[in-house]
């Protein structure tokens, strides 16, 4: 199954620990910076994930704005995402966008995230730790477990 996963992991790089740990595993899976890249192709990927750190409630700004110009209609895509503290409405504005392109959401994984943002740096920030090698083996897991 050929992959793409369109990333925005900015400040503590913690969703970037979890896709890098599939890239690891499966290389061919391609990995996109949405802070960095404009227009992209994604038409002959069989699946996309899209995942993201959490900013101010949902994903970032730049993956939204990339995945609104980029993906596919009709494409099969998961989410993956970290959190400093966890909310199921985080993935609303992501998926009404998928919706939106007419595709449609396999799956979803998110764990904690170290995240310093606002008043939690003052006490050292929340989820220290995190994600752990144990959270990273699950979202390696959880890929395996939508390419069978």
């Amino acid at each position: 199954m050929k992959t793409a996963i369109i990333y925005a992991s900015v400040h503590h790089k913690n969703t970037l620990k979890l896709i890098q740990a599939i890239a690891e595993k499966y290389p061919d899976t391609l990995l996109i910076d949405a802070t960095k890249a404009a227009m992209i192709n994604l038409s002959q990927y069989d699946l996309i994930g899209i995942a993201s750190g959490i900013y101010y409630g949902s994903f970032h700004k730049s993956l939204v704005q990339f995945i609104k110009d980029n993906l596919p209609e009709r494409s099969k895509t998961f989410l993956l995402y970290t959190y400093g503290k966890d909310n199921p409405k985080y993935t609303d504005e992501v998926i009404s966008v998928i919706k939106d392109r007419k595709s449609t959401v396999i799956g979803k994984y998110s764990c904690p995230g170290f995240d310093t943002f606002g008043p939690f740096k003052l006490v050292g920030g929340l989820q220290k730790g995190h994600p752990t090698e144990e959270e990273v083996q699950k979202s390696v897991d959880f890929y395996e477990d939508l390419i069978k």
